[in-house]
């Protein structure tokens, strides 16, 4: 008897599918998943393009916070956190520049600094402008100060068993430039921390709350003085909350002092801070920083957290759809149409992004994907949850997933967006019951439809069709030579039928005729199938 190694996930397909039509036409294109959405973000807290519609449109910055987060008060930052760190320490911001380096070169732009180690408060050198100088470990446990000359060869100008040390600038017009940042910075103390892990040096700047804001630059220049307004207060509540939440240097949880020894950064992860290279650039955002000088939202007598994105989809998130926690009862849905207004000139109002189902199937466990809607929408509009449809291990499955993981897997803009499915055939729907099996077959290259865009899904296979079929299912060897039946010379699938013959799975439906064109009857299939198998 002869025995056929049969691919299990190919043979698995056909034996869920055995009424299909079967031509030599070129196959279509694979289903595809359209997502038409818009906004871009996380949508919670303030719309930038909300915000910049509204500034254009005559709206104080006052106005525009208010819409955007519910209930707050702005006041300053001593009155809403009195007799915290925030408040007392003149410079409460530990901003992590550079983490968990070997060693950090410097140079000073302008005036002078102090080259110093921390424990003992010893300052040992006074830093002219123009030089370079580099500061790391020394092997030994401890950490060294370095000048580089021109020559390129580091002398040594202080050492210490501690790798806590600081450059301190002598006046506000000191400007410490970093180079591997390519920034420059002012108005604070660079200093150095060893991580408790990993030995490596943590690079910080500590500075003032307005000076630290002077170096954000988080929407253009050309928005109007109210929206810009409106940014640094929302701005400054976020890092004034972080910085609390988070502690001084004295209250950085083990896990901080392993990842930045800061309690905000300087990346994405929390604000871009370019410090002076940013404040030099960008007059009208430090015009806004003083105008609003130390202001940030309150609520409930506490600091509020300040989040924003570019732009909903329509109307901003509920807090707790997005990141699962309550305690923000300011950061509700609101409207914000005005995002989408003429006078916000929103680059991000619309986005499209296509996937073919292959790359919907490999993220989330399918064989294949032939269907995806959503299924429960936010208060805002955005997709709550999204159902998956299709196959897994040769069977038919749904699994549903979140908006937010959909978003996360594929870095769309946004969770607010409709699904358009292009079916593969068009008598197909990608919510027909075997839709996830036609596909299937389709994928695997055992079948084609009846035409390049159809399937024929309710009509009956024929012998010639179930030949092709099961060669195609079982990717049988071509045969050495023809059929000896009389019926199928020149046909279109006279070769997959001498490959079955040869296989030892048909001996047609007499001993001389294959009868090609005749429908399949469930008898047959049994014959067709139990020899497959064994």
């Amino acid at each position: 008897m002869l025995i056929v190694m049969v691919p299990l996930r190919r043979f698995i397909a056909f034996l869920l599918v055995v009424a299909a039509l079967l031509s030599p036409a070129t196959p279509a294109a694979a289903t595809d998943f359209s997502l038409v959405g818009s906004g871009w973000g996380h949508g919670v807290g303030l719309s930038q393009y909300g915000a910049k519609a509204m500034g254009a449109d005559g709206n104080a910055y006052e106005s525009i916070v208010g819409h955007y987060f519910n209930g707050v008060i702005i006041a300053p930052v001593a009155t809403a956190s009195p007799l915290t760190f925030v408040s007392l320490d003149p410079t409460p911001f530990l901003v992590g520049l550079i983490q968990d380096s070997r060693t950090v070169s410097f140079t000073i732009e302008s005036d002078a600094a102090r080259l110093c180690f921390d424990v003992t408060g010893s300052c040992f050198a006074l830093v002219q402008p123009g030089g370079t100088y580099r500061f790391g470990s020394d092997g030994a446990g401890g950490c060294v100060f370095l000048r580089i000359p021109a020559d390129g060869r580091p002398v040594a100008v202080g050492h210490s068993g501690s790798c806590a040390a600081s450059v301190r600038p002598v006046s506000d017009r000191t400007v410490i430039s970093i180079p591997f940042k390519a920034r420059s910075y002012r108005y604070g103390t660079l200093r150095f921390r060893q991580d408790p892990v990993s030995d490596g040096i943590h690079t910080v700047y500590e500075i003032g709350i307005d000076d630290y804001m002077k170096g954000l630059s988080e929407v253009p220049e050309s928005w109007s003085t109210a929206a810009l307004e409106a940014q640094v207060v929302v701005s400054r509540s976020y890092a004034v909350w972080h910085a609390l939440d988070r502690g001084d240097e004295g209250g950085l949880s083990d896990d901080r002092k392993d990842e930045c020894f800061c309690n905000l950064r300087d990346d994405t992860s929390d604000q871009v801070f370019r410090g002076w290279t940013g404040e030099a650039t960008h007059p009208r955002w430090v015009a806004a920083v003083a105008s609003t000088a130390s202001q940030v939202m309150t609520a409930n007598g506490t600091i509020a957290l300040g989040l924003y994105s570019s732009s909903s989809g329509g109307a901003t998130e509920d807090y707790v759809d997005v990141f699962g926690e309550t305690g923000h009862p300011y950061l509700v849905t609101a409207t914000d149409g005005q995002a989408f207004s003429d006078s916000a000139a929103n680059p991000h109002a619309t986005w499209t992004a296509g996937y073919d189902q292959a790359a919907l199937a490999a993220t989330f466990g399918f064989s294949w994907v032939s269907n995806a809607v959503v299924s429960e929408r936010n208060g805002s509009g955005s997709a709550r949850s999204i159902r998956l449809s299709g196959i897994v291990g040769g069977r038919p499955a749904e699994t549903t997933i979140s908006g937010l993981e959909m978003r996360s897997s594929f870095s769309l803009r946004s969770t607010t967006f409709d699904i358009v499915v292009t079916p593969q055939f068009d008598d197909v729907s990608a919510g027909h019951r075997f839709a996830g099996e036609v596909l299937g077959l389709s994928e695997l290259g055992i079948t084609s439809g009846c035409t390049a865009l159809s399937f024929c899904p309710e009509r009956p296979v024929t012998r010639a069709e179930m030949a092709a079929f099961l060669v195609r299912a079982l990717a049988l060897p071509p045969a050495g030579e023809p059929a000896p039946f009389a019926d199928d010379d020149g046909h279109a699938l006279e070769a997959e039928i001498a490959a079955l013959h040869a296989s030892g799975i048909t001996s047609g439906c007499t001993a001389l005729s294959f009868c090609p064109e005749r429908p399949v009857t469930r008898a047959e299939t049994a014959a067709f199938l139990i020899r497959s198998l064994a």
